[in-house]
């Protein structure tokens, strides 16, 4: 192994160690390298060019290089046009950047700080695994339609057919003048 990949691995290792935990976890992530790999598709990079602006977002998320020289360095090192860098760029800033620093704003209290944006279904997430707590708690009461007052009345039955004789068919029947499911004969 080359030592001067020895060298950098430490300085890398003890760069990562000073970063804040915001900036730990988006280098970790794997949503920074799929936005990164979107851009690259989106823009028609070559792979190689696409490492290269990996290296050089990572570069700057480790605080190796300013994000002010950002758009510079990738049209330099990626080799792409002015109009290219500037929206790769861009891009970075907003979504690599742009949350970390919202994060860090609000760990820090910031007065401009945004709040967290979490959906219900993350809500809903985030107490199915907090576990017990969720389940000694009782459940929230949502509004809802009231229940319909029970029944109190009875039901009132027509009075049975003076024609009709338990046990005979009803085709049997002379008369079928009360009879509600006959017609009579024409």
């Amino acid at each position: 192994m080359d030592p001067e990949d020895n060298d950098l691995k430490e300085r890398l290792q003890k760069r990562f160690q000073q970063l804040p935990q915001v900036v730990q976890n988006a280098i970790t992530s794997a949503d920074v390298e799929q936005h990164l790999r979107k851009m690259a598709e989106t823009q028609k990079l070559h792979l190689d060019q696409w490492e290269t602006l990996e290296n050089e977002v990572m570069l700057t998320l480790y605080g190796f290089q300013p994000a002010e020289d950002l758009e510079k360095n990738i049209k330099s090192e990626v080799g792409v046009s002015d109009e290219v860098a500037k929206s790769l760029a861009e891009d970075v800033s907003k979504i690599v950047f742009q949350p970390i620093r919202e994060e860090l704003e609000r760990q820090l209290e910031h007065p401009d700080a945004k709040a967290v944006e979490v959906s219900g279904v993350e809500t809903a997430r985030t107490q199915m695994l907090a576990g017990e707590a969720a389940k000694s708690a009782a459940p929230p009461v949502l509004p809802a339609t009231p229940p319909a007052e029970p029944v109190t009345g009875t039901v009132v039955r027509a009075p049975v057919s003076e024609a009709y004789k338990a046990g005979e068919p009803s085709t049997t029947r002379k008369s079928v003048e009360d009879d509600p499911y006959r017609e009579p004969p024409a």
